[in-house]
């Protein structure tokens, strides 16, 4: 009887046992789960920020009266105008002219373009690189014609732009899509959303025509008038 008491016992703690180890296995599965359900959802990213309002610039004027005379026109058909003046480079046309490496080579240069019809040639008084200049053009194709006229008599030929520091004069219209905006010609997208006070675009450099060789310097004081 002793001996059937103490299997009993031991077959109890066996079960015992089991059903212990049993219930700490399953545990640390309902902990993961009760933690994943507390887990708080990843925050939203914040909204992108409002487009500018649109906004158009008319410019550059050089002169007043032009920018009087816009301002007026758009004025009168009822748009609202914001004036500025900034100061920026204004192109004034393109220079064409030939450096020497001396002054008897300047001569011989003056007397081959004047030779083959271009009277309008001078040499440069005073000029380090002893330049001719051969015309200041205000557009740029006539310019490279000049050039190519020159380079037709073997002569090293030089296009450049010529621009300056100027006050020039900026019409914004607040409010307006530059592709709605009148006066399409004068448009430029300079505006920002702080009531279109944007700083100036300088003008860019056109290309220069590849088939003319040459150094690109500073302009003289006495050059012709442009064309």
């Amino acid at each position: 009887m002793m001996r059937i008491a103490v299997l009993v016992l031991v077959a109890a703690n066996l079960l015992y046992f089991g059903w212990t180890a049993w219930v700490d296995q399953g545990a640390p599965d309902l902990t993961a789960v009760a933690a994943t359900a507390r887990k708080p959802a990843a925050e939203a990213p914040p909204p992108p920020p409002p487009a500018p309002p649109p906004c158009a610039t008319l410019g550059p004027f050089t002169t007043d009266v032009d920018a009087a005379a816009a301002e007026q026109t758009l004025a009168a058909a009822g748009w609202g105008i914001l004036r500025r003046a900034v100061t920026e480079e204004v192109r004034e046309g393109w220079w064409v002219y030939v450096g020497n490496a001396s002054a008897s080579a300047q001569s011989r240069t003056l007397n081959a373009l004047r030779s083959a019809g271009m009277r309008d040639a001078f040499a440069m008084p005073d000029d380090p690189e002893f330049k001719v200049s051969v015309g200041i053009f205000s557009e740029e194709d006539r310019a490279e014609d000049r050039a190519s006229r020159v380079q037709r008599l073997r002569l090293d030929a030089v296009v450049r732009e010529r621009t300056s520091q100027q006050t020039v004069t900026w019409l914004d219209i607040p409010g307006v899509a530059r592709e709605t905006s009148p006066m399409a010609g004068w448009r430029r997208p300079e505006c920002n959303s702080n009531a279109c006070a944007s700083r100036p675009a300088h003008l860019s450099r056109p290309r220069r025509p590849t088939r003319l060789r040459g150094r690109r310097h500073g302009a003289a004081s006495a050059e012709p008038a442009s064309r």
